[in-house]
């Protein structure tokens, strides 16, 4: 093959598109290339991960390398939701052992670094431009570097792996069916000598215009996060240090977590929450996963877990397809479909838990947000 022709090439290094290149590369296939737009410097929102993950690392030859990159556990939950009394949910007998709390930005990079040194082909700072199908199949892709140097490359098979934007997908014609989406407001605390006062489970709050989170991350950290709808955020100012704080020392609980820390930014840093799925998650030679193909509400600490899943099982597709066996692109998206649809009940149970606040504006759009969209199976 020459230089520039890949069998795969994955648009997206993030949790799903660098595990899809790792499970490629395990099984054979050479000529993967990874495409990021980034180069893994800015801070992003950190998501816990459940026990079960550890299984996916073990079965990727990941998890001793991944231990040491020292992220922090998580052995649990508490939450104050559906009454003022605080719920625990923990680990503890989970036969998987702790789940983690991440520092985002380096667990990306980890596991982009682990799918070069497989093998893959890693283009940082490199943007998806435009693809073009080929006669004899496949796709051309242009690329564009950060420098606005335009190249082209081709795949025998195109992975989707953007997250939420979904740019090739979108380009192939799939839409996005929306389930109310939200926003996030974070802010982290440079913690000191009570870090250790800090739990490390997961904290959840709900209140009247939504629910906070707050967990410990890498480097000493406390992350505090509202999440709630754009139009409440807009109104209520959320974006603006004063209000955020303002409406986090009226929480009875978690601004417990926060006294006597400093924050490291000046005001909150703003992060989209998108609930959708694609129409069409797949077509010829192509293939959506992880967050380009469907998003999960926060609330459900899936979507990670989802993500590597998806690269686990879009790496076996492809690679029964290029080798000449059964590789059946529409049962995946008949299986995506059905996530989607359990994804939807799961996050629906959580919301009907919590009926304290029947006329808040929040609370009445998510306890019907089940009717805005259901998915085709």
């Amino acid at each position: 093959m020459k230089e520039n022709q890949f069998q795969v090439a994955i648009i997206g290094a993030g949790p799903a598109g660098s595990t899809c290149a790792i499970q490629l590369s395990r099984l054979g296939l050479d000529r993967v290339l990874l495409v990021e737009s980034g180069e893994y410097e800015k801070f992003r929102i950190g998501e816990s991960i459940p026990p079960d993950t550890n299984v996916l690392f073990e079965q990727l030859g990941l998890y001793h390398d991944f231990v040491v990159e020292a992220h922090e556990p998580c052995y649990g939950s508490c939450s104050f939701w559906g009454d003022e009394r605080r719920g625990y949910n923990d680990f503890l007998l989970n036969p998987h052992g702790n789940g983690w709390h991440l520092d985002r930005r380096r667990f990306d990079h980890f596991l982009a670094n682990k799918a070069r040194a497989q093998g893959a082909t890693l283009l940082t700072n490199t943007a998806f431009q435009q693809a073009e199908k080929l006669e004899a199949g496949g796709f051309e892709i242009t690329l564009c570097t950060d420098k606005q140097h335009l190249s082209s490359v081709t795949a025998d098979i195109v992975v989707d792996a953007s997250g939420g934007r979904a740019i090739f997908a979108t380009a192939q014609g799939s839409q996005k069916t929306h389930t109310l989406p939200l926003v996030c407001l974070g802010v982290r605390f440079k913690t000191n000598d009570s870090l250790q006062k800090i739990s490390k489970l997961t904290h959840l709050e709900a209140v009247e215009y939504g629910w906070w989170y707050a967990a410990r991350i890498p480097d000493e950290m406390l992350l505090v996060a509202l999440y709630t709808t754009a139009e409440i955020a807009k109104s209520e100012k959320l974006n603006q240090m004063e209000a955020w704080v303002s409406h986090l020392n009226a929480t009875p609980n978690t601004q417990k977590l926060t006294l006597g820390l400093e924050p490291v930014e000046e005001r909150p840093r703003g992060f989209q929450a998108p609930s959708f799925r694609l129409d069409k998650v797949a077509g010829d030679n192509w293939l959506a996963i992880g967050d380009a193909a469907s998003t999960y509400d926060p609330i459900t600490a899936q979507g990670i877990i989802k993500s590597i899943t998806n690269g686990l099982s879009a790496a076996v597709l492809i690679h029964n397809k290029l080798n000449g066996g059964i590789s059946n692109f529409s049962l995946y998206s008949q299986e995506m479909n059905q996530q989607y649809a359990q994804y939807l009940e799961m996050r629906q149970y959580f919301y009907q838990m919590e009926q304290r606040w029947p006329n808040s504006r929040f609370w009445k759009e998510m306890h019907g947000a089940q009717m805005l969209a259901e998915p085709l199976i």
